[in-house]
């Protein structure tokens, strides 16, 4: 029964490890990287190949919560935002769905609670492969978006939320689930991945494509999104230079989301450059510390390691 699964998800594996590879790397010859992407995409366990076969290891399950997602509607989170989880492009076979009908992990429901609480509250969030931990910030962070883009009536102008990840292929892995939930909003509720290889401008009906998604350097610019997606190099660039001060002009006071994915890769003198990095970004924005909420996603198993 689970062999179709793993075979599936084998490629998946052994792409995303290429992506991040050489994303690391930061090649920016366009044939080497091409080369690179094929040398590495190359079977499991071959000859020359990048990545060994690989090895399984059996988990306990965790907790789910005695409610659904539907229970939760005018509660907890947003009626429109829980019909946005549950109908996203793709409909019933979108790998991003959250159905209304199904019950969240108990860790899911106490970090949304936490983050959604009237007081700024911060939260850790380590768990195991697979527990959803991305779901545990990024369901009360667009949901907050989503009440306040009613409440105005237009589109939202100006960065709420930041997240911060340590590679281009961790940012890139976000886009599909980004635009699976924000999609029903069109332009109210809006997504920007800025990294190096943001373009500076496309042709108009590229935008017109994707109106949730900014997709160019000119747009971000003129009408910053409520939610920017980026890595730590691409937002000291931005606190410094003068074509992208618009971006921080359109967000003054407006920055309430901090989110760090796979904080623990962050040690010694890199952690204290991304904690004066923060502090920076909190000036700059206009906004203090204590006002905003700040989420640190961790992998359990590398914590435990370090602390112990």
């Amino acid at each position: 029964m689970t062999q179709p699964y793993f075979s599936a998800l084998l490629p998946e594996l052994s792409i995303r490890a290429a992506r991040a590879t050489v994303s690391r790397l930061g090649f920016s010859n366009a044939p080497l990287r091409a080369h690179l992407m094929d040398v590495f995409a190359r079977g499991f366990g071959e000859r020359g190949a990048f990545l060994g076969s690989p090895v399984f290891e059996a988990t306990f399950g965790w907790q789910t919560s005695n409610q659904t997602i539907a229970s939760l509607a005018g509660t907890l989170l947003d009626a429109e935002l829980i019909a946005a989880m549950d109908e996203p492009p793709g409909g019933k076979k979108s790998e991003y769905r959250f159905a209304k009908t199904a019950s969240p992990y108990r860790h899911q429901i106490m970090a949304w609670e936490h983050l959604l609480a009237p007081e700024a509250q911060s939260v850790v969030v380590t768990s195991g492969t697979g527990s959803g931990k991305t779901e545990c910030f990024m369901v009360p962070i667009i949901n907050k978006l989503v009440v306040e883009h009613r409440q105005r009536k237009s589109k939202l102008v100006g960065v709420r939320a930041l997240f911060l990840y340590p590679l281009n292929a961790l940012i890139q892995s976000q886009r599909e689930r980004l635009n699976a939930w924000t999609s029903r909003f069109d332009d109210g509720v809006r997504f920007c991945l800025y990294n190096g290889l943001t373009p500076n401008k496309v042709k108009q009906e590229q935008r017109d494509r994707s109106p949730n998604e900014v997709v160019d350097r000119e747009v971000l610019r003129a009408s910053p999104p409520p939610i920017l997606v980026t890595n730590p190099t691409m937002l000291e660039y931005m606190l410094v230079r003068a074509q992208d001060a618009p971006i921080i002009d359109a967000s003054k006071g407006k920055l309430e989301w901090v989110v760090l994915d796979e904080a623990h890769t962050y040690i010694g003198s890199q952690a204290a450059e991304l904690a004066l990095l923060l502090r920076r970004v909190l000036h700059a924005f206009g906004v203090k510390a204590e006002n905003v909420r700040f989420v640190a996603r961790v992998s359990r198993i590398l914590c435990k390691r370090r602390l112990s």
